[in-house]
């Protein structure tokens, strides 16, 4: 886990890391948020209702999002973040079970008397195609 603070923080830092999508995670997130949708677990149904856009049944666009959070909290800025917003969130594609993800995110404002940056993130697929972006605000509370 990093632990910058925001003094270390500048305009332009990356941090990147890969993720593969396990049906234990989306079990696990269904457990958790209660969503039961036949879309993110019954292939036939995926496949019917999709008219032929779904190769198999989708993973939680939310359990997706929330790498973003492991983004935020163990890579840019680490230990003393806390998420204050995530804005423009956006699901460009489908991600499936057995998907190997690549969440990135770049530091492109900082307001050093906030203790406030603003991070560029988005998540590409093992195929380098971008499934889902957004912009993340980040308390840096040290």
């Amino acid at each position: 886990m990093n632990e910058y603070t925001i003094q270390d923080i500048q305009i332009g830092m990356r941090a990147e890391f890969e993720k593969t999508i396990t049906v234990e995670m989306e079990d696990a997130f269904r457990q958790i948020s209660g969503d039961v949708n036949p879309l993110h677990y019954d292939d036939e149904y995926a496949k019917e209702v999709g008219g032929g856009r779904f190769s198999s049944h989708v993973t939680f666009g939310m359990l997706t999002a929330s790498l973003y959070s492991t983004l935020a909290g163990v890579y840019l800025p680490g230990k003393y973040s806390l998420i204050h917003s995530l804005e423009d969130l956006k699901f460009l594609k489908p991600v499936y079970a057995g998907d190997k993800l690549t969440v990135s995110g770049d530091v492109v404002d900082k307001d050093g008397q906030l203790g406030l940056i603003i991070i560029k993130a988005e998540i590409r697929n093992q195929e380098n195609k971008c499934v889902s972006k957004a912009k993340i605000k980040v308390l840096v509370v040290k």
